[in-house]
């Protein structure tokens, strides 16, 4: 009987003798393979090999990476982001970008779209190391990139050590979700890099908008310019000089604010017009404009027309308790809630308003929103902000000012309160009060007594009153004084909250003696002050002491 043939030795085999020195070799995504070779006497090897490239398409390729180095193409910020856009591969605008700039037959353009993808989108000679799953960790030594892995020694890549990039290996994503905002939802990541001497921050918090492509930003900006223009249709009729179409005119005004959820979808839809009529203006597009790019420029419109800039999505996301944006060219800071990020540390975001003038207009915005004019008289105002989108029961006060007191351009301080109070079981869980501190407060509240939550800014007075507030008997009537935003939270049927009014006019204003004087007629078992911070305040606290 004939001998067998024996079947062929796979290259990874320490048996293969076309290969003595291959450990391992195996494919970490479609069309990049990785090799480990050891040699006697000489460190390993890790290798990442791409498909081949005849210099026709090598040449496609390099088009291709020219046009996308001239768009707006942010990095992976982790390596679990890296496998994210590796898994997902290109969106169809950048799929079209590919075709019309390829003349290649389906398979050379399907070698050209991983090369690009790793170039463009991903990590560049990284992108292997982040995709491969038996790589546990990658650091730079003297001369190279050396990799560790599961179940080999430590393999140099021959990759330098400054390669680009690099740190992003070493980023860990903490947190990642979306945030809703005009039909748009939009990816938010928090995550965490090593520290350096170049940022003193470790932690950063990014807003993933859409990427834009060569020549989006002239369309967004002539879209733009067209609907201040000719504006946007919604519908509404002119008013004219009618008396019953003017004062139609003027409470549709009013409503407007209450009324634009419903209708999002024809506004954005009108946006879409405009955009694409913008498009169209500026010539044919090359590669052609689709319904997926008309929306992402749509979005960056909605975002400044109808948003607020820059600070659109922080705004609105509800894992943010505070929003800063200190001064032009510097980048906005914010403070996560504990459910995504355990430090009450501020950290820094990848936003950075870098126009003074479009900074101005952001903080004029905002103070209108209230109803209050910024001006040479007015330099400086607080403010309360109802941005669409956010629960009605969550308050957000707003600290603005214009560079006429603020060095280094306008400020914004945003303050937001949660829509759901602590209570003493969640504070206790946290570790912040003792049963002893909760037993006091009980008693404390339960019977009337005089409470007096005092401490830096920031520090959880507001949150330490509210969580105890039911401990006020059901069946008492508490009455609470809010300078301006409404921070007590009454969870009475019997309560009612009060809050003052800044206005321009006196007549129209309502202070806190006018709330005191209000509050004596409302029969009170327990008054409360949200903040004790003006001379007003104080006054008031003094006669709540005086009255009992």
């Amino acid at each position: 009987m004939a001998p067998l043939v024996p079947p062929p030795t796979p290259p990874g085999s320490d048996a293969a003798w076309y290969a003595p020195a291959v450990t391992a070799q195996y494919t970490v995504h479609p069309g990049i393979v990785a090799t480990v070779t050891a040699r006697d006497g000489a460190r390993p090897t890790y290798e990442l090999r791409r498909p081949q490239l005849s210099a026709r398409d090598a040449d496609a390729l390099a088009d291709v990476c020219e046009q996308f180095a001239d768009a707006t193409l942010p990095p992976p910020l982790t390596r679990a982001d890296a496998r994210d856009r590796l898994a997902a591969g290109f969106e169809a605008k950048h799929r079209r970008v590919i075709a019309a700039l390829t003349d290649a037959t389906p398979a050379a353009r399907r070698r050209i779209t991983v090369h690009a993808l790793c170039e463009a989108r991903c990590l560049g000679d990284l992108t292997g190391v982040a995709a491969d799953d038996r790589v546990t960790a990658a650091v730079a030594d003297d001369e190279t990139v050396v990799v560790h892995t599961d179940a080999q020694p430590p393999a140099t890549t021959g990759l330098p050590a400054n390669t680009p990039a690099h740190d992003r290996l070493r980023a860990t994503r903490i947190a990642a979700y979306t945030v809703p905002f005009r039909g748009f939802d939009v990816p938010v990541r928090i995550y965490r890099t090593p520290g350096d001497d170049a940022d003193a921050f470790t932690t950063t918090y990014a807003v993933r908008e859409p990427d834009r492509l060569p020549g989006d930003d002239a369309r967004i900006a002539a879209c733009k310019d067209r609907i201040w223009t000719n504006g946007v249709a919604t519908g509404d009729s002119d008013a004219g000089d009618d008396h019953a179409a003017a004062t139609a005119d003027r409470a549709r005004s009013l409503l407007a604010r209450r009324h634009t959820a419903p209708k999002t979808r024809h506004w954005c839809g009108a946006i879409a017009d405009r955009v694409r009529e913008a498009v169209a203006d500026r010539g044919p597009a090359v590669p052609p404009v689709g319904d997926d790019h008309v929306a992402d420029l749509a979005y960056y419109v909605v975002r400044d027309l109808v948003g607020d800039a820059e600070l659109t999505i922080p705004i609105r996301d509800p894992n943010l308790e505070d929003v800063e944006a200190n001064r032009v060219g510097e980048r906005v800071k914010v403070v996560a809630r504990d459910r995504v990020h355990a430090a009450d540390d501020r950290i820094p975001t990848n936003l950075v308003l870098d126009d003074e003038q479009r900074f101005v207009d952001l903080v004029t915005g905002l103070a209108a929103q209230d109803g209050v004019e910024l001006n040479a008289a007015t330099p400086a105002a607080k403010v309360n902000l109802e941005p669409d989108g956010v629960a009605d029961d969550v308050t957000i006060r707003c600290a603005v000012a214009l560079p006429a007191i603020s060095e280094g351009g306008p400020h914004v301080s945003i303050r937001k309160q949660a829509a759901d109070a602590l209570t003493p079981v969640d504070l206790l869980r946290q570790g912040s009060l003792t049963a002893g501190i909760v037993a006091l407060l009980w008693l404390a509240y339960e019977h009337h007594r005089v409470v007096l939550f005092s401490g830096p800014t920031g520090v959880g007075k507001t949150t330490l009153m509210n969580a105890h507030m039911p401990f006020v008997p059901f069946d008492d009537r508490p009455v609470s004084i809010d300078e301006g935003s409404r921070e007590v939270r009454l969870p009475h049927e019997t309560g009612v909250s009060l809050s003052t009014r800044e206005h321009e006019q006196a007549f129209k204003r309502v202070s806190m003696a006018d709330l005191m004087t209000a509050t004596n007629y409302l029969n009170p078992d327990i008054e409360v002050i949200a903040e004790i911070n003006t001379r007003a305040s104080f006054e008031s606290f003094a006669q709540i002491l005086n009255t009992g």
